[in-house]
């Protein structure tokens, strides 16, 4: 579950910093810090989703649980995989 909030709490960190620097990449490039600090939001939150999926497949198999957070996990990488299909069957 840790790793679910920590996801959840990311992307509102990335989501404030992109509307801090209106959406502008000339300034993250132009600065070291917010190039360093953009990189590891991204790869920070692109981390958490799928451990927190494949920690909560994990406990169900070894520890037979079945919180409700654990199924909230698994909706996470399904809509990854639904949005990497819809990009691949329609690109834009």
């Amino acid at each position: 579950m840790g790793f679910g909030v920590a996801m959840v709490v990311l992307l509102a960190i990335s989501l404030i910093f992109a509307m801090a620097i209106g959406g502008n990449s000339a300034i993250v490039a132009s600065n070291s810090l917010l190039s360093i600090l953009a990189a590891t939001l991204s790869v920070m939150f692109t981390l958490a989703g799928p451990l927190s999926f494949f920690i909560g497949i994990y406990t169900i198999i070894r520890y037979k649980e079945w919180s409700i957070c654990k199924p909230l996990a698994g909706l996470y990488i399904l809509a990854i995989l639904l949005f990497m299909f819809g990009e691949f069957l329609f690109p834009h």
